[in-house]
């Protein structure tokens, strides 16, 4: 057993569930879509390029300096041809899949630690949904982003648990918090 502070029957427990997740259909299949996309120098290289454009752009707004029309026209075109790539797609849908199924364990666990025994499904779904309304940008926004009275932090928390800019330079600031397949999230992240 590694060295940590789990009693040896929650180590076996933990154990068991990483070998259910292992040998999961959902997860042998998301790997191999991951798998492919990484294979491929196109897609890896087109991943790369929107990524690095739309940092490049974020740092920009952070200096205060809001991106051009030109600017925000070729991080678009980019992100338009990830969108459009097969393997770029299936990555992201594949990532975002594995995400959501560690994040619904952690909220198991960390609602049975809270509680003291295993959370409903109900309850799960219940503090999922909160989570996803949840904003760290400092304000006073009690949770809900469009009532920020700190306009100048632009700092979100999406439901990814990814901390970014969710502005992406198009001017409307806020990350949707519904991510995922078929769904195209303005924060320049998703």
């Amino acid at each position: 057993m590694a060295n940590t502070s789990l009693t040896p029957e929650l180590a076996k427990l933990a154990g068991e569930l990483a070998s259910a997740f292992a040998s999961s259909q959902k997860v042998v299949a998301a790997k191999a879509r991951i798998g492919l996309f990484y294979q491929n120098p196109e897609a890896t290289d087109l991943f790369r390029k929107v990524s690095e454009y739309g940092e490049t752009l974020r740092n920009k707004h952070m200096e205060g300096m809001p991106p051009s029309e030109e600017e925000l026209s070729k991080f678009d075109q980019l992100r338009s041809a990830v969108v459009e790539n097969e393997l770029c797609k299936g990555f992201l849908e594949s990532r975002q899949l594995l995400d959501d199924m560690l994040s619904v364990v952690n909220q198991y666990l960390c609602l049975a630690i809270e509680k003291g025994a295993a959370p409903s499904d109900e309850e799960v779904a219940d503090a999922m949904n909160q989570q996803m309304s949840a904003c760290s940008c400092g304000g006073g926004c009690h949770g809900d982003c469009g009532d920020c009275d700190n306009e100048s932090c632009g700092k979100r928390e999406c439901s990814c648990g990814d901390d970014h800019e969710c502005c992406g330079g198009h001017g409307e600031g806020e990350c949707c918090g519904k991510h995922g397949e078929g769904h195209e999230c303005k924060c320049g992240k998703h």
